[in-house]
Formats: structure tokens, sequence, C-alpha cells
């Protein structure tokens, strides 16, 4: 069941070669947030990267702990997070499907979108160039009055997205 009409749906496609997150379109049941990136590295390192090593491009400004050395991803938990030994754990995320080197597939909503009770699903294609890898992204949420957050969660995405590039490409997340 297709629960965004095609009319409805925002599809913002940025390149990770300059171009910012931009909301071309959305509605107030949901919103789709896409990105395309280039990583030169071959599809294993970045699978690698994307899930073994989160602690190492996560942002840690978009986490509950503040220090992104509490993230994992694998196929048990999900995208989890240990906040403290007071507050436990927080799954973000859960895996849909899990492909190394091709493709990773998540649902929930991440950040605020977490306690709005949303329809979320996340994937990740990726996919050998001759300089690397092209990795497709892709974020569809549905929930009731969800449609002003699309604009915020693209701009985040697109944000962790450049840092995974960098963190693969330079060892360092950061921007210098």
């Amino acid at each position: 069941m297709m629960l965004l009409p095609r009319e409805s749906i925002l599809v913002c496609v940025a390149f990770a070669w300059g171009a910012g997150a931009e909301v071309l379109e959305t509605n107030d049941d949901g919103f789709v947030s896409a990105h395309e990136v280039a990583i030169e590295a071959p599809p294993s390192r970045v699978f690698d990267a994307l899930v073994d090593e989160i602690d190492r491009w996560w942002d840690p400004a978009h986490s509950y702990s503040g220090d992104a050395a509490n993230f994992s991803l694998d196929e048990v938990c999900g995208l989890c997070e240990g906040v403290d030994a007071d507050s436990g754990l927080v799954r973000h995320m859960r895996v849909d499907a899990w492909r190394p080197g091709k493709s990773l597939v998540l649902a929930g909503g991440l950040g605020p979108l977490q306690r709005l009770a949303v329809a979320g699903s996340m994937s990740f294609d990726l996919e050998a160039t001759a300089t690397g890898t092209r990795v497709t992204y892709r974020y569809t949420v549905n929930g009731r009055n969800v449609g002003a957050w699309a604009e915020p969660v693209d701009r985040v995405q697109l944000g962790q997205l450049l840092r995974l590039k960098r963190y693969v490409e330079t060892g360092s997340a950061v921007a210098e």
C-alpha cells in the first residue's frame, strides 16, 4: 500500500560535490529524502565503514549521549546507541535488509521523528563505479503532520552522508 500519493512526494536528490539539501516537494503526511554520493572506495569498504565504523563518522551532535562512540549498527539490534549506565539503550532504527557490499535497509524514525510514531524506511544501495562506489540513499517517512520535518531531516542526513564520504576517503569525518 502506497502511503504517499505520487504527486505529493518530496524527492530531494543532492550530489556530494557542492549541492546543499533542498526540499523539492512534501505534504503533511510524509516526505522522501534522496541523495547520491560518490565515494572513492570499493563497495565492500563503504559498507564496512557504514556499519562497522559508524562511531568514526556519525556526527555526535545528532545523538542522545553526545558521543558517537556509543553507536553500533548490526543485524540484531539495528542502529543502537548506548546512552549511559542509568539510561540504557536507544534503538534508533531496526534492520530490514542486510546485504554486505550491496545494500542496507533500516526502518524507523530518527531523532525527533522517533516519538512521532512514524513509519520510516531508509535504504543505502551501493554500486561499483570506475572510481569507487555510488551510494544511493533514500529515506521515506510517513506519519501524521511530519511534512514540516522534511527539510531539517534531509539536511542532517546529507551531512551524515558527507561525513561518511570524508571518513572513507580521508580517515576523518570532519571537514578541514
